[in-house]
């Protein structure tokens, strides 16, 4: 399998950035076009907040398109963090290296191909009645 190098780690550190960057674009805008008081402030105040507060805040929020936001959010930002502590392209369940293909696909990708299906089987299992 193929190692990740400084500049590929690199080239996936600048998407997960121009990803988050977006995606706060996006809550700020959001919150701009919500009619409470306290959106409109906090959509003031978005591009001032480091990672783990734009976490938080789209977390409390209770507004429900911004779910799936949220959890984009929390996911680059685990990717950003797993990139500071080396961690970056490592599967969270069997510690093996993440295809490149894979995280071309998905710079947000924590699993690698096989243990995912296992994943997905297990969180489908769990949901079938």
């Amino acid at each position: 399998m193929e190692h990740i190098d400084d500049t590929k780690l690199k080239i996936f550190q600048t998407q997960l950035l121009s990803s988050l960057e977006k995606l706060r674009n996006d809550v700020s805008d959001m919150l701009l076009s919500s009619s409470h008081v306290g959106h409109k402030l906090a959509a003031k105040q978005l591009q001032k907040l480091s990672n783990d507060q734009l976490v938080e805040l789209t977390s409390k929020l209770d507004i429900s398109s911004l779910a799936h936001k949220t959890n984009e959010i929390k996911s680059i930002d685990a990717s950003l963090n797993d990139i500071e502590l080396g961690l970056y392209g490592i599967c969270s369940d069997c510690e093996a290296e993440i295809a490149i293909q894979r995280l071309e696909t998905d710079v947000t990708a924590k699993r690698c191909v096989i243990c995912e299906k296992k994943y997905q089987k297990q969180k489908y299992n769990q949901y079938k009645l």
